[in-house]
């Protein structure tokens, strides 16, 4: 051939031939399947059927189908049932109602079964009979049954239609009853009737009645016949006792008295009372008031009977207490009044009770006291008791006392006091005079400047200083003082009892710790300026204080710092004229003091 442009073009042919095909195919239907779709055709007859198609080489393609259809079928079935049979089982299914139920089953072709029941249900029948007998009758009989117990009782039976028949007996059992009676009668009410019937001894009786139901009533009577009762009852009492009670009625006179009573059956009890009345005694004679001071003897009381035959009771109260045969004897330890009681007995019967009263008339209680006066003083001994409303004396030696506000004699002293009753009381007072107190301050001396001094008292058990200013302690005997300035001080001594007495002492003032020296003394016995000795201010020890007269003969020596000389050498005064004196101690400090001078001795 020619292409396009003009040159050759050769074409070959390269040839397939294919062929046309076939195909059967059968299908099997319900007829409530039909049409029947195949290959885009729908069929409503069975046999068989062509189309002609296409296959996949695009030739013709004949295809035929042989189609069978099968039939559906139905059924009726009808039953009969009681309803308790129900539910009814059917094909696979359960109906409790009656009527036309239907289920699609699929029958020996493959198709649908269409199955009808129509199902009559019968019914069962119920019944109850009401039925009432006696306890004494049973058992009872109903449809062939018998029953010993009260209830419903059910059975079941066929109908007419031949289903169940369900019969009820609702059976009541109506009890035979029995009663007991209790009864009590006495013996002279009887017979005694019950029921219609008459008992005249006490038993067991029983008689059968009818019920309210209709059944047997069986009562039973336990009767008890109680007899009456007799007691005597024999009584004796006192006069004092009468009206005299007794079941309910008085009496006021001995004798049989009679009464009916009712006894503890409730019948009648015939009570005698055979009553004894003794006389009862009065009073008894006895001396009264009786007096007595405190602390005094005292005696039995007195009382006598004025009833023959009567003995005596005694008593601490006017009513009750046991009586004793025993005298009281009073007690006169306690101040007041007492009253005692006394009765006749006689025959068992006891009189009123007298009365006795004992009065315990207060005695003055003072003790015995002792005094100490200072000596000077006067003693007040009248203000130590308090003696208002009483007679009082004092005496001492068994001579009246002048004066007992002021008494200055030491001695034992009675006062006797007595109270309008008469009671007395004797209290001693033994007076004595304290020893006169004397107060030692101790001697005039010298101090030491700004350093302690001790103080030494003497004379009684308590010390008082003054001034206190410059005191460590102004109430005890040897304070210590210390001064800048000369200084007197008073001291009160006092005894146990008050007592006092007082003493001065002068401090003199002075620079220290040194000896002061003087420089001259006269010893001619005037008492003043006769001992020469130096004065220690804040010295704590004296070692020597030696005297030398103008030949070196040593005329005097001490180791007491208190000491001195008197101008007397080997007993003889020595003449006027120069002496030199030396002296060493220790200070308060410790420090050594050696010292040395001259001293005139004038006459």
């Amino acid at each position: 051939l020619t292409s396009s442009n003009g040159c050759d073009s050769i074409a070959t042919l390269v040839l397939t031939v294919n062929n046309a095909s076939t195909s059967n195919s059968s299908a099997t239907i319900c007829n409530t399947q039909l049409p029947y779709n195949w290959n885009g055709q729908s069929y409503t007859t069975a046999g068989a059927h062509v189309v002609t198609l296409v296959n996949s080489h695009g030739c013709d393609s004949i295809a035929t189908l042989n189609l069978i259809i099968n039939q559906s079928t139905t059924s009726n079935t009808p039953v009969s049932i009681c309803s308790t049979a129900l539910p009814y089982s059917w094909n696979g299914q359960s109906y409790t109602t009656a009527g036309l139920h239907s289920v699609t089953l699929v029958n020996a072709v493959g198709c649908d079964s269409i199955a009808t029941l129509n199902l009559t249900i019968l019914q069962t029948t119920t019944s109850t009979t009401p039925a009432s007998t006696c306890s004494d009758q049973l058992p009872y009989t109903w449809n062939g049954q018998n029953y010993t117990t009260a209830g419903l009782h059910t059975i079941t039976l066929v109908n007419a239609a031949g289903c169940d028949s369900i019969a009820t007996l609702n059976l009541t059992i109506n009890q035979v009853t029995s009663s007991n009676s209790n009864a009590t009668t006495c013996s002279n009410q009887l017979p005694y009737s019950w029921n219609g019937q008459s008992y005249s001894d006490g038993g067991t009786y029983s008689v059968t009645l009818t019920s309210s139901t209709g059944c047997d009533s069986i009562a039973t009577l336990h009767l008890a016949v109680n007899s009456i009762s007799i007691s005597s009852t024999d009584i004796t009492i006192c006069s004092s006792e009468l009206p005299y009670t007794w079941n309910g009625q008085s009496w006021s006179t001995g004798g049989t008295h009679v009464v009916n009573l009712v006894n503890n059956t409730g019948c009648d009890s015939i009570a005698t009372l055979h009553l004894t009345v003794n006389p009862t005694p009065g009073l008894a004679a006895v001396t009264s008031p009786v007096n007595y001071c405190q602390y005094a003897a005292t005696s039995v009381l007195s009382a006598s009977t004025t009833t023959t035959g009567s003995q005596l009771l005694w008593y601490s109260s006017a009513t009750g207490g046991t009586g004793s045969a025993t005298v009281p004897v009073p007690s006169s330890s306690t101040a007041g009044t007492t009253t005692y009681y006394v009765s006749q007995l006689n025959n068992g019967c006891e009189g009123p009770r007298a009365a006795i009263t004992v009065t315990v008339n207060p005695t003055p209680q003072f003790p015995d006291q002792p005094l100490r006066i200072c000596t000077g003083q006067h003693a007040n001994i009248a203000n130590l008791y308090n003696t208002t409303g009483l007679t009082s004396n004092w005496t001492i030696n068994q001579q009246p006392v002048t004066d007992p506000t002021a008494v200055d004699s030491a001695g034992t002293y009675q006062l006797i006091t007595t109270t309008a009753a008469g009671c007395s009381d004797t209290a001693i007072v033994n007076l004595g005079i304290n020893p006169p107190v004397v107060a030692n301050a101790g001697n005039d001396d010298n101090a030491e400047y700004g350093a302690p001094y001790q103080l030494n008292g003497s004379g009684g058990v308590q010390y008082q200083w003054s001034p206190s200013t410059d005191l460590n302690n102004p109430y005890i005997a040897n304070p210590t003082a210390t001064l800048n300035h000369d200084q007197e001080f008073v001291l009160m001594v006092m005894d146990d009892i008050g007592c006092f007495d007082l003493d001065t002492v002068k401090l003199r003032v002075l620079e220290g710790p040194t000896f002061y020296v003087p420089s001259a003394f006269t010893p001619n016995g005037d008492g003043l300026n006769d001992i020469f000795r130096p004065t220690a201010v804040g010295i704590a020890k004296l070692e020597y204080f030696s005297i030398f007269n103008r030949w070196g003969e040593l005329v005097y020596e001490t180791h007491d710092i208190n000491q001195g000389w008197d101008g007397i050498y080997k007993g003889v005064k020595q003449p006027i004229g120069n002496y030199v004196w030396k002296l060493k101690g220790t200070d308060r400090k410790g420090v050594l003091k050696v010292m040395k001078g001259n001293v005139v001795l004038i006459r």
